[in-house]
Order: C-alpha cells, then structure tokens, then sequence
C-alpha cells in the first residue's frame, strides 16, 4: 500500500510538471508574438507593435496635455508617458508638420510672388521639411536621453524621451498655418519655440526636481537652445523673406 501511495505521488508530480511545462511553453508563444528577439527582430512587424500599442483616445489626451501644458492635470504627462511610451503620436505629429510646412511654404510664395514669369513649385522645401523635422525630433530626443541618463541620473528610456520631444511639437502643428500670412511668421515661430520648450520644461521637472539646481538649469538651458536653433532653421530656410 505504501509502494503505491508513493507511485500515485510521482504520477501526479510528473503531470503537474508537464502542465508547468505546456504552460511555459504557451508564455513563449504568446510573448514571442508581442515582441520577437533575435538578431533578425527588428526586420519583424510584431517588433515594432508594442511601440504603436495606443487608441485615438491616447494619442488625444497626450495631445491636449501638449497644447494645453499649463491646464489641470497636465502634469499627469510624464507618468503617461512613463507607463505606457509611444511611437505613434510622434510620428504622425512629425509628418504632419512635414506636410504642413510644406504645403504652407508654398502657399506664403505664391501669396507674396509678383513676378512676371509662372510660379514653380519648389519641391526641395518638402525634402529639407522632413529632414529638419525628423533629424530635430532623433536629436533633441538623444540629448534629453543622454542629459537624463548620464548627466542627471534619471533614467528614461529613449523611447519614452523621443514620446516628449514628439508631442513637444505638437504646438507647430497650428503655428505652421498661420506662417502663411508673412508678416506674422517671426511672432508665431518665436511663441511656438517658447511653448514647446515650456510644455518640455514641464513634462520632465516632476522628475528632477529634486536634483542639483544648476544641473538642471544646465540640462533645460542645452534644450531651449537645441529648439531655438529648430526654429531659425524652420524660418530662415522654410518660411524666408519674401523677395519677390
């Protein structure tokens, strides 16, 4: 009797064991599918799939906390962005600007051409649009990442840092329409350099705050400057003065 008590055990252990087992191996399936690894990883669509994981009702929230940086419950926008980062706001947000700037490009020279000759359209401004804008948002996103990792001690990954630089440039969006009108192109670049770099100051002083004064005076004064320079180059290449 005591010889079969102790083989009825080790037949019950042995299936425990194969259903820890069978359930391990679905957990690799079911994870391998959220997010591959290997070498051949990145060239894989289920790689990239938790990066654009948000619905409409995500990217709006994000949104309006760019716009509205300074309104209630703004401040909720690192800890978004912390929990959950995102690819997709950024990008769409960046080639919209793209589009954006190229469209109201145009619009601005052919509303101040007087020349005798036809109008050509330049489509190098669409080209040097993406590469400023996409070029700024992996930069400013790699300073923020190094700034925060290395220099201040606060880690953020380089995806969650590229979601602020991305939703940064959300107040460009509106800004690049009214560019149209010549003689407000310098107001308008000059208050979107100054509301993007605050709505940045403010989505990443929760987590600093409590650091070294003077580095952090530091960090946000290399950022303005990196967004400063952004804007010169969007006015002096994008929206130039008009010469007719």
């Amino acid at each position: 009797e005591t010889n079969y008590k102790s083989v009825k055990m080790m037949h019950v252990d042995d299936e425990d064991e194969e259903l820890l087992v069978e359930e391990g191996k679905s957990r690799s399936k079911s994870n391998s599918g959220i997010f591959p690894f290997g070498m051949c990883a990145c060239l894989s669509v289920d790689y990239y799939r938790p990066y654009f994981d948000v619905n409409t009702e995500d990217v709006v929230t994000r949104i309006k906390y760019a716009v509205i940086f300074c309104g209630p419950g703004s401040s909720q926008f690192l800890q978004i962005v912390r929990d959950k980062p995102d690819a997709y706001g950024p990008w769409w947000i960046a080639t919209t600007l793209v589009f954006l700037m190229s469209v109201t490009s145009h619009l601005k020279s052919l509303l101040n051409f007087s020349g005798k000759d036809n109008y050509e359209f330049d489509f190098t401004v669409v080209t040097f649009a993406a590469m400023a804008v996409y070029f700024y948002l992996g930069l400013l996103a790699l300073a923020f990442y190094l700034g925060l990792n290395y220099w201040l001690h606060a880690p953020l990954t380089l995806l969650q840092c590229a979601c602020v630089v991305g939703y940064s440039l959300t107040i460009y969006v509106p800004i690049s329409i009214l560019c149209v009108l010549n003689f407000i192109v310098w107001p308008a670049l000059l208050a979107a350099w100054v509301l993007s770099s605050l709505f940045a100051v403010k989505a990443i002083m929760p987590m600093i705050e409590h650091l070294d004064n003077q580095k952090n005076a530091i960090f946000f004064a290399v950022i303005v400057i990196l967004n400063a320079l952004f804007m010169l180059i969007v006015k002096l290449n994008i929206y130039p003065a008009s010469t007719s």
